[in-house]
This record gives structure tokens, C-alpha cells and sequence, in this order.
């Protein structure tokens, strides 16, 4: 998921170039700098020991989840300090990265679930009750027991419908795009544009 993002496998492999100039070869454990679960976080880390055996702790994630790994490695009292901390940095800097990655992915992924409802509810709800109150309309007008005027409001008011739920159908798609754009470190085609459903509900 979010490891797979292209901004953060290049600075992956600047880190990785980065501890191969400092001679370092054998990561003694791997931190999780995120995971991603709905609006839950959580932090685990996977132990390796002098042996090669590899322990792993981690918390129970429920829904849409996503992780990323960093190699932290044993400089010991041999190793010059100068090179511990041009690693940490180097450490810090893939941090900043999968925390803004981070970000954008929720961001991303909170536009997305609000236009799939959105869309979902015109498509169970409010479409059919439309169809449903038209028809009774038309009853009624057949029947004479309301005017030509109240008949076409209705008609109206269906076809307004049918506009909104296409505009948010066209919002969802544009947030389903910008949410696998923002998973593979893409960027967002339309930050700045605002939703057509909201921009006909806030004309309205």
C-alpha cells in the first residue's frame, strides 16, 4: 500500500544507498514509521538477533491498512558517530516523507468514501423516491385531482435529480482516481476543484 508510493521508494533507496556508504550491511531491527488503519494507528516493529531469527509484534488493525518499514541498524562504540547520525538523518528525512504520505492517503481516502455514499445514497434513495412521487403525480393528474403545474414541478424536480446523482457519480470517480493516485505517490489531479454535486447543492 503505502510502500508502494514512488516518492517514498526513491527516498527508500537514497536511505538505503546512504547506510551502503556507511558500510552498514545487517539491519538489527526493522520500525514500522506508520500504519494505517481507517482513523486508527497503531505501531509495531519486526526484531532480528545475532542469529538471523526474526520476532514481530504487532497490533490488530481492522479495515483499510497500510505499513512501512525502516532498517535501524547497531552502530555500536566502534562506529563513528558521524556516521550514525548522517544515517538518522537520512532516517528522518524518509519519515517526514511517509508522514505527508500518510496524510494525503487519508485525505484521499475521506473524499472517497463521502462521494461513494453520496452517490449510493442518490442511487438507493433518492431516485427512486423521485420516480415514486412523479408517478403518484401523474396519478393524481389523471385522476384530476391536482393541475397540469404540480405535475410539471414534479417532473422538474426528477430530472434535477437525475442531474445531482449524475454529478455525484462523476465526484466519486474523480475521488476513487485521486485516492489510487495519492497510493502510488502520483499527486491529485483536481485539489483545487470543488465537487459537482456541492457546487449544484451550494447554487441551489
Amino acid at each position: 500500500a503505502i510502500a508502494k508510493r514512488i516518492d517514498l521508494a526513491m527516498a527508500r533507496t537514497d536511505l538505503e544507498r546512504t547506510a551502503k556508504s556507511l558500510g552498514l550491511t545487517q539491519a538489527t531491527r526493522f520500525v514500522n514509521a506508520l500504519s494505517l488503519s481507517g482513523a486508527e494507528n497503531v505501531s509495531w516493529a519486526t526484531k532480528v538477533d545475532s542469529s538471523g531469527v526474526t520476532t514481530t509484534e504487532r497490533a490488530r488493525l481492522r479495515g483499510y491498512e497500510a505499513a512501512f518499514e525502516i532498517p535501524i541498524f547497531d552502530f555500536g562504540e566502534a562506529r563513528a558517530r558521524e556516521a550514525e547520525e548522517t544515517y538518522m538523518r537520512a532516517v528522518n528525512r524518509l519519515v517526514e516523507k511517509a508522514v505527508n504520505a500518510r496524510s494525503e492517503i487519508r485525505e484521499a481516502y475521506a473524499a472517497y468514501s463521502g462521494a461513494l455514499g453520496v452517490a449510493r445514497l442518490y442511487t438507493s434513495r433518492v431516485l427512486p423516491l423521485r420516480k415514486t412521487i412523479q408517478d403518484e403525480s401523474l396519478l393524481r393528474y389523471n385522476g384530476m385531482l391536482s393541475d397540469l403545474f404540480v405535475l410539471l414541478q414534479d417532473v422538474r424536480a426528477r430530472v434535477l435529480s437525475n442531474v445531482a446523482a449524475i454529478d455525484a457519480q462523476r465526484d466519486f470517480f474523480i475521488a476513487e482516481s485521486e485516492f489510487r493516485a495519492a497510493m502510488l505517490g502520483a499527486g491529485r489531479s483536481g485539489a483545487d476543484a470543488k465537487p459537482a454535486a456541492l457546487a449544484a447543492n451550494a447554487a441551489d
